[in-house]
């Protein structure tokens, strides 16, 4: 597509076509909304013209008229809004949709960079778009009696509309261009894609956390009955067999779709408690449902939006993590850590800020209650495959957040805990970077670094908490350098004292985090302990040793 088309379609033509169309016969409305868009029409003859204009109820050419003058007005508009931001960057939009930085060899660093791929994808979702606009008109003159030239080729679905996109985003693309597919959408079909396959954006990264809500909250249900389902097909067909399973991966599989059922059902009643609230900015958003790609559901859940958020912190869980046994502790713990850091903004007059924590599951930590022998995940903890698996979805994740935010520049915080802060590791290091500003690891068995260059972090923005009685500390007694990487307590991180119980300078008395799960949570007193005020202040943008 040739932007320039865009530029030259004749829009109040095709505004005084929509006035008048439901007067006028098909010929003279098919001969202007050929010319608004630039192409060439005929009537054909004969039968062919008699029988194929006869079909009008289906496609009647003034509803198109009416469809094609929203869509074009809404991609007109599109790419105005792409322009005029690629202006104030600097940067130009080609017609062939290539956006480049004037000049190229100035100011290249990795936001500006971010800014141009993301212009550059959103102008050709735009010309995307237009392509499927202009074929269906092309189809809907055909269905009319009329040629267009050129003709559309023969894979085009006559019965689709203007309104309606054909298919979903292509699997496998980045967080920037999953946001423009979704910013070149016409609102009545963001509404089509939400309530005929909200499988399609649920879980892509860089699309806007509401709709991600939207559609992931609306998908429970069907998730849930295929689930059970396929639990009732399982069950019925071990019940027939003498064996029971026993030489077959039948039970283990039938004990797999119920751990999913138990996950939805839980999942269901969390995210129903506190749904997400735009006007006091409170509650629970749903930002990935998925229990087709492993043994376990996968979700993730942020309490607070963190597209508008001015700091964002993202917690990624260790060993025993899963929805069903864990998820109402994390989301209590999450609104804790975020209401703790608005305390510690305000006592800083900082009261405009706003801040969201995620809860990320979007991988599967060893879990020993799931099909394994008892004590596997205690092994699992000293191998990188789960995480090695689970860093590249992280990655993306947290790009995605940076693409979906409406703040110029988010502060982005990693929060990784026992085996999660080897995923985190793992993925502050996978290819073409991270937008992570401050990354913490606690409770770690290590994470591939030694510094925070090797996490791709600036200087003191990566911090180590060890509990002194937390068992993990013994995964690395027998050295510096282990298979995981260097020792926590050995790298060049910033080192935190989180075991000494202590007044904190906004004088609240905290107790220390001892052992392996006390980092989130509060102290017998029930305020956090130390661990959780330092990761508070990190969050929030403020120095922890202050």
């Amino acid at each position: 597509m040739d932007l320039s088309t865009v530029d030259g379609w004749d829009i109040d033509g095709l505004e005084e076509l929509v006035m008048a169309s439901a007067e006028e016969d098909s010929a003279g409305v098919a001969e202007r909304l050929a010319h608004c868009f630039g192409l060439a029409v005929s009537a054909k003859s004969g039968a062919a013209a008699s029988g194929e204009a006869g079909d009008l109820g289906r496609r009647p050419l003034h509803r198109v008229a009416a469809e094609s003058l929203s869509v074009a007005q809404h991609l007109r508009a599109e790419l105005a809004e792409i322009r005029i931001a690629a202006e104030a960057a600097g940067m130009t939009v080609h017609p062939d949709a290539a956006v480049t930085a004037l000049p190229r060899s100035v100011a290249d660093d990795a936001a500006r960079e971010h800014e141009r791929s993301r212009l550059e994808y959103a102008a050709m979702a735009v010309g995307t778009q237009a392509d499927t606009l202009l074929d269906t008109l092309r189809v809907s003159l055909v269905d009319a009696g009329h040629d267009a030239a050129p003709q559309v080729s023969a894979d085009v679905d006559a019965a689709a509309t203007a309104m309606v996109p054909p298919s979903g985003p292509p699997s496998g693309i980045s967080a920037e261009q999953n946001a423009a597919y979704w910013y070149a959408l016409t609102d009545a079909q963001r509404d089509w894609v939400l309530t005929e396959h909200p499988e399609w954006i649920g879980g892509l990264d860089g699309i806007p956390s509401p709709v991600r809500d939207r559609a992931n909250r609306s998908r429970i249900p069907g998730v849930l009955a295929g689930l059970e389902l396929t639990r009732d097909r399982l069950s019925g067909e071990l019940s027939r067999r003498r064996t029971r399973g026993w030489f077959t991966n039948q039970d283990a599989g039938l004990a797999q779709v119920e751990r999913k059922i138990a996950d939805v059902r839980r999942l269901g009643e969390l995210v129903a408690e506190k749904p997400w609230s735009p006007a006091d900015r409170a509650g629970t958003l749903l930002l990935l449902l998925d229990t087709d790609s492993g043994e376990q559901g996968k979700a993730v859940v942020a309490v607070g939006n963190p597209d508008d958020a001015d700091h964002v912190g993202i917690s990624t869980p260790g060993m025993d993590t899963n929805i069903r046994d864990s998820f109402r502790g994390m989301i209590a713990e999450a609104a804790s850590l975020r209401d703790e850091g608005y305390r510690q903004l305000r006592e800083a007059g900082r009261f405009d800020e706003q801040i969201a924590i995620v809860g990320w599951l979007g991988y599967e930590p060893p879990d020993n209650a799931g099909t394994r022998p008892p004590g596997w995940s205690y092994l699992e903890v000293l191998q990188h495959d789960r995480a090695t698996s689970g860093a590249p979805a992280l990655a993306r994740f947290y790009r995605g957040l940076a693409v979906a935010s409406t703040r110029t520049d988010p502060h982005l915080v990693a929060l990784g805990h026992s085996y999660g802060s080897l995923t985190q590791g793992l993925a502050l290091k996978q290819p073409g970077g991270h937008p992570i500003d401050d990354a913490v690891f606690y409770g770690s068995p290590g994470f591939m670094a030694s510094d925070e260059p090797d996490l791709g972090l600036a200087q003191g923005h990566g911090f180590v908490m060890q509990g002194d009685r937390d068992w993990i500390n013994h995964v690395r007694s027998r050295g510096r350098i282990g298979l995981n990487g260097p020792a926590p307590r050995s790298t060049q991180l910033v080192q935190l004292d989180c075991s000494t119980a202590r007044f904190t300078p906004d004088g609240v008395y905290r107790e220390g985090a001892h052992t392996h799960a006390d980092y989130p949570r509060n102290g017998s007193n029930h305020q956090l302990r130390v661990s959780g005020y330092l990761l508070a202040r990190i969050v929030a943008g403020l120095d922890p040793r202050g």
